[in-house]
């Protein structure tokens, strides 16, 4: 009711742990599948913006105030993982997988008893915020350290809509991190840079490494208010080469809930041992899980002619206790040792080793997605103040002395026009801070490609 006395005529969708939408009544049922949806729809997002810029291979890094939700995207498809913990609780149910730490613009940096510089858990929240928020905050945070950094324009944040205290962030930093330390406050706020980065860029390997890939071999794509602030810092710790900065990254997740697909997936024991198993079987009874698929999908509102059906196989070797998603085409030939040698690579890619030893099929999964929606580019807004291109001194990580850096609007920058670092490119939602040594081009999908050179 309340949509449609705005004047919007659509149904409501609400976003699943898969990264997909599915309807209220669905969604009421099965109410386990919308744990951390909200960050799912940022990697949706991240996804889309990746495939408009020609891109498949993508680690995304949605940085808020609190927390930095880490995913991969392979293959132009998120991670998933078969279960999670929620509170402390086991969650069986499949989902993105993100790897959330408490690192975000309102985390505090504080000194643990032997005087090591820590950041986070904690965050100061909005209320009362960083200390340049002026609401009372008196503890250091990185949005400080950033704006004493020069990152950050104290009268341009959020698009002005806030203006930031200057004066308390060097406070703030000098009282409780550089003058214990013994340190100036611009080497205080670099360390707190530093430790912030060091601890997301662990949280990539968690994603990466621990998975099997190599982040040296995807791209960055990094979002929310204070991603791209972060960004070539991040790169730069783990030696990736390139960057992808979506047209409005601050609202991402926003976005790839309007792009995600209607999907959903139905799963079910099936404990049998591969060797000597009939393909009919097992065809036989992923038709009735089509069936209770199709049924959800169609109360959704989608016909059978569009959909796309993918099944998989959860697989381990006889005598494990785990086991790993495998693809499961019953359409090709022979599909059963087709899925066996596709888990021997799968194993040898997340455990780093394989055998020729017997395996078993534990579930059995279908998944039904619905036609994948293109996210519909917003219209170019200049500010409604035009800010003229300009400068400010920036202390980069890398250099001991600040560096007057130009500062420009990114609705300066039109497709095909390029930029050296250093530079700081600002726009309504966020701040992009390119480093020395990378250059910045404009592209026509509206996205901004960060190189190192």
């Amino acid at each position: 009711n309340a949509f449609a006395g705005m004047g919007v005529g659509i149904p409501l969708q609400i976003m699943h742990s898969r990264g997909g939408v599915t309807g209220p009544q669905i969604a009421r049922s099965r109410p386990v599948r919308l744990f951390l949806s909200g960050p799912a729809a940022g990697v949706i997002g991240a996804r889309a913006a990746a495939l408009a810029a020609g891109e498949s291979e993508i680690i995304s890094l949605d940085i808020g105030g609190t927390s930095a939700d880490i995913a991969l995207v392979s293959g132009g498809k998120p991670l998933l993982r078969a279960e999670g913990v929620i509170g402390g609780f086991p969650v069986r149910v499949p989902m993105v997988d993100i790897n959330t730490i408490g690192a975000g613009g309102g985390s505090i940096a504080w000194l643990d008893a032997a005087g090591g510089l820590r950041v986070g858990p904690e965050s100061a929240g909005s209320e009362p915020g960083p200390a340049c928020y002026g609401l009372g905050g008196k503890r250091a945070t990185v949005t400080d350290a950033s704006l004493v950094l020069g990152y950050l324009d104290a009268d341009y944040f959020a698009a002005g809509t806030l203006t930031l205290d200057a004066a308390a962030a060097h406070t703030a930093i000098g009282e409780t991190i550089a003058q214990p330390l013994g340190m100036t406050i611009e080497e205080a706020a670099r360390g707190v840079h530093r430790v912030v980065n060091a601890q997301m860029a662990e949280g990539i390997r968690l994603v990466s490494v621990r998975q099997g890939y190599d982040p040296r071999n995807f791209i960055l794509v990094p979002f929310g208010g204070a991603g791209t602030v972060h960004a070539i810092a991040l790169a730069r710790e783990l030696d990736l080469q390139e960057i992808i900065v979506p047209r409005h990254p601050g609202v991402l997740s926003a976005a790839g809930l309007l792009g995600a697909p209607i999907e959903h997936e139905v799963s079910a024991a099936f404990p049998h041992p591969l060797s000597g198993l009939e393909h009919a079987t097992v065809k036989c009874f992923c038709a009735q899980l089509d069936q209770r698929c199709g049924a959800l999908m169609k109360q959704d509102g989608i016909t059978d002619s569009e959909q796309i059906i993918e099944h998989f196989a959860d697989i381990c070797y006889d005598g494990q206790s785990f086991y790993l998603e495998t693809p499961l085409d019953l359409n090709a030939p022979d599909p059963l040792t087709r899925v066996y040698e596709s888990f021997r690579k799968e194993h040898e890619r997340v455990h780093g080793h394989s055998t020729d030893n017997p395996a078993r099929i534990v579930n059995l999964r279908t998944i039904h997605r619905g036609p994948t929606l293109k996210i519909p580019r917003a219209p170019e807004v200049a500010p409604a103040s035009p800010r003229p291109r300009r400068s400010r001194a920036v202390s980069f990580l890398d250099h001991s002395q600040a560096i007057e850096t130009p500062v420009l609007h990114r609705t300066a920058l039109e497709a095909g026009d390029g930029i050296r670092g250093p530079a700081i490119i600002e726009q309504e939602d966020t701040t992009i801070v390119l480093e020395p040594g990378w250059s910045g081009s404009a592209e026509a999908s509206g996205m901004l490609r960060l190189s190192r050179e």
